[in-house]
């Protein structure tokens, strides 16, 4: 399948804004302040260093596959993640405030969940085994 790398459009990036502030986890940011900073963020993911265009590639190649991932090459509704780096939180009990926000892949997002906040994911990924031990200690 030929695969051709597409940024994300500004009315995704719209979506992505106004489905926070509908929701109240925005608060204080107006659209073209978060389309600023999301514009000027390299486009790879904060916790594993993946390139947009390398999530693309293997989402729309087929490489990996997920009912919430495009079907047959096609985005479709409900079939749009992993496309582009999502918009995450650091600190995952705050709102999603500009200096609150990283880019994440699908993967990453969906492995840090709201389980972690940033810091601890970086830690968790390093040694995923040490860092459950560790806790495990802690908490004796």
């Amino acid at each position: 399948m030929s695969y051709l790398y597409r940024p994300k459009p500004e009315d995704k990036i719209k979506a992505d804004f106004l489905r926070r502030k509908q929701k109240g986890l925005s608060d204080h940011v107006e659209f073209h302040e978060f389309k600023n900073w999301y514009e000027s963020q390299e486009k790879e993911c904060y916790f594993c260093g993946l390139k947009e265009e390398e999530c693309q590639k293997i989402v729309m190649t087929g490489l990996l596959k997920s009912e919430r991932f495009p079907q047959n090459g096609a985005l479709g509704r409900g079939q749009g993640r992993g496309m582009w780096l999502e918009i995450a939180k650091f600190k995952q009990k705050d709102n999603y405030l500009l200096d609150n926000c990283v880019l994440c892949c699908y993967f990453c997002h969906n492995d840090k969940s709201d389980v972690f906040n940033g810091q601890a994911y970086k830690e968790f990924q390093d040694d995923r085994i040490g860092y459950l031990r560790r806790l495990l200690n802690e908490n004796k």
